[in-house]
């Protein structure tokens, strides 16, 4: 069993260094440090209450459902990040690049903004289906970007993609 977890982390760890490293160039440095913040907290709320003070009644039920599924699967990811305590890859690998000169001090697994990415392109997609590609897309983008800015390994950006696609259909089935 040592085997199969050392195969995976290894692999995990190859595909980090690819996109952080090798396919790293100015027009990512310039778009991944943004494409980021889509999946935060100042826009996945904000995004909420937009979609609830000015939409319709349809756009307002999205809204309720993307709260409650961010809020859900955020409390997931504290619970796994606290629990589970792996460190961030710029902590552990040499010479990540990284974006900030402020770094994340708390733990990488699973990836927050991915989970609340895809909460939100979950939710959606299930309310506007006409703009499902474009959301998924976006929450897509927010996760490789977490591992292009160094904060995420691979495994933590796509458990944070299940998370958040989990928690949204739960949500929409107890609704």
């Amino acid at each position: 069993m040592k085997g199969f977890w050392e195969y995976l982390y290894n692999n995990d760890k190859k595909l980090f260094e690819y996109i952080n490293k090798k396919i790293k160039c100015r027009i990512l440095d310039i778009f991944m440090p943004r494409i980021t913040h889509l999946g935060g907290v100042s826009f996945t709320v904000l995004s909420c209450l937009f979609l609830y003070l000015f939409g319709q009644s349809e756009a307002k039920t999205a809204a309720t459902q993307a709260f409650i599924t961010l809020t859900g699967s955020q409390g997931i990811v504290q619970l796994f990040k606290n629990t589970i305590a792996r460190k961030r890859p710029y902590l552990v690998l040499p010479e990540v690049n990284t974006f900030w000169s402020k770094l994340l001090k708390d733990h990488s697994f699973p990836s927050g903004h991915t989970t609340a990415g895809f909460s939100l392109a979950a939710v959606f997609a299930t309310h506007f289906p006409a703009y499902s590609p474009i959301s998924y897309f976006l929450a897509t983008m927010v996760g490789i970007s977490r591992i292009y800015t160094g904060m995420h390994y691979p495994s933590d950006v796509l458990t944070g993609a299940i998370l958040g696609m989990v928690c949204a259909t739960l949500t929409e089935l107890f609704m």
